[in-house]
């Protein structure tokens, strides 16, 4: 079979075997503008490979299961992101598999000449608003320090800055995730194509990796002077947000001007006065290859099929505990797609303590999501974390502020199977291991919020709830 027919047929079966990953993952590159860029990165790649056509047509082509070593993992860890529903792990083995399986189809000396073009097709995975959280903390760390010393008289609480014109709130689409992400993947493909030494292009990644984070500093702090000189008349609303943009382009222009003083002489390598002659045709690779592919594409379809007789909706055991007629605060969390879920005030904690708990069966929702959030960041800001243990269960203590002052201190654990998890990846490995064992995965998400930062109030409630489950 001609080299061309194996990749045809080998890419096609990665496309049947990956089917769900590539779903998902194109419509978080559509509905996401982070990750837009996905669409561009394995034709990005590809294009990549073509400028090196005559090296890799001078380079023996023996096919070659010493890929294996990275075939086997990637299609376990996508069996592990179907049973678990878990997006980051299908879509981090599905990009894992296609260059592997390339690996394998050309042979270890051939794919050292496409080294890079293989590992830039990871960036087709979209990760990083994990990273959202810390870029926020270290904006706003770096802006006020930079308004302490121009000598702007400011007030900070979370991520809340006040001065004296108004208060400004370091959001999401102010943490530069974005920039950061882009940089990333600009400056990687530029020290590429430009840089020759190791150490230049190591120097540059690195350089677009702290630079976004830096200008996102300054990006901050000019944006928060300029509304202190002008009164609030400019900086508020959309206007910072378009700024933004602009600063953005000036910033990646920047990167580009630093890669030029770090730029090299480009390398020229030998001409190549005939193409190979030398390309193995490995029918047992092939056939090694789909027979692999089939044992775990038959694992996924049994994973699908176990039956939904397992993933009844469930009430929880507190109904008769709610006092309906408390209105003291109107906080609650953000959750995607319940089953069922349940609202109430404690009744035997004075209208201080509101719990909320849903149920997920795992049928087109998910119990264990970064979808699910303890509060709206639009209306509140974490202030710090604690941490506290009750019952044998350590748990993190979320203390929050809004932006009227009001304070509140929140925990959040999971029940799986009757058992209780404080870690979210603890419980989603409870639920893959029953999945893959052909047992239900369905579990309860609770969430309890005291007023005013009170702890005790939190930890005799959560004693209370765990006494009747």
């Amino acid at each position: 079979m001609p080299l061309v027919w194996q990749s045809g047929l080998m890419f096609i079966l990665w496309g049947i075997f990956c089917w769900q990953g590539l779903v998902t993952v194109v419509d978080i590159w559509w509905g996401n503008e982070i990750f837009n860029h996905g669409f561009f990165i394995v034709p990005g790649a590809f294009y990549l490979i073509y400028l090196q056509r005559k090296r890799l047509l001078a380079t023996p082509i023996k096919p070659s299961l010493l890929s294996l070593v990275f075939v086997i993992p990637s299609l376990l860890l996508y069996v592990i992101g179907i049973a678990g529903d878990i997006r980051l792990f299908m879509h981090l083995a599905t990009f894992t598999l296609l260059p592997s399986l390339i690996w394998m189809l050309l042979g270890t000396q051939a794919t050292r000449v496409i080294l890079f073009p293989l590992c830039f097709m990871l960036f087709s995975v979209p990760v990083g608003e994990q990273l959202i959280p810390y870029l926020q903390e270290i904006a706003a760390d770096g802006s006020v320090a930079l308004l302490k010393l121009t000598g702007i008289p400011l007030y900070r609480s979370g991520l809340y800055i006040e001065i004296p014109q108004g208060r400004f709130l370091v959001a999401e689409a102010c943490s530069g995730v974005s920039f950061f992400i882009a940089s990333f993947v600009i400056g990687s493909l530029y020290a590429y194509l430009n840089l020759q030494s190791i150490k230049r292009r190591a120097a540059f990644v690195l350089i677009s990796l702290i630079f976004p984070i830096l200008a996102n500093i300054v990006r901050v702090y000019g944006i928060i002077l300029i509304a202190y000189w002008t009164d609030m008349e400019y900086a508020a609303g959309a206007d910072h947000l378009i700024y933004g943009w602009f600063f953005f382009a000036f910033v990646i222009v920047c990167l580009l001007g630093i890669g030029e003083f770090m730029r090299q002489s480009p390398y020229e390598p030998s001409k190549v006065v005939q193409q190979n002659a030398t390309v193995s045709v490995s029918m047992p690779v092939i056939t090694s290859s789909i027979a692999i592919l089939a044992v775990f594409f038959a694992w996924i379809v049994n994973i699908s099929n176990i039956s939904n007789s397992h993933f009844a909706t469930r009430l929880s055991v507190l109904s008769y505990e709610w006092d309906n007629n408390c209105q003291r605060t109107d906080w609650q969390p953000i959750v995607v797609d319940p089953d069922s879920e349940e609202f109430g005030f404690l009744k035997y904690r004075a209208c201080n303590v509101k719990v909320y708990n849903a149920w997920f069966s795992e049928q087109h929702n998910e119990l264990v999501s970064d979808l699910h959030r303890l509060f709206d960041p639009e209306r509140f800001s974490l202030s710090h974390t604690t941490s506290i243990t009750t019952n044998g269960l350590n748990l993190s203590v979320y203390h929050i502020v809004s932006s009227s002052g009001d304070k509140l201190s929140i925990i959040r654990f999971y029940e799986v199977d009757n058992a209780l998890f404080t870690s979210a990846v603890k419980a989603k490995i409870y639920q893959v291991k029953n999945v893959l064992f052909g047992s239900s995965r369905g579990g309860r998400l609770w969430i309890l919020a005291a007023d005013g930062h009170d702890v005790s109030a939190i930890n005799d409630s959560l004693s209370a709830i765990l006494s009747h489950l």
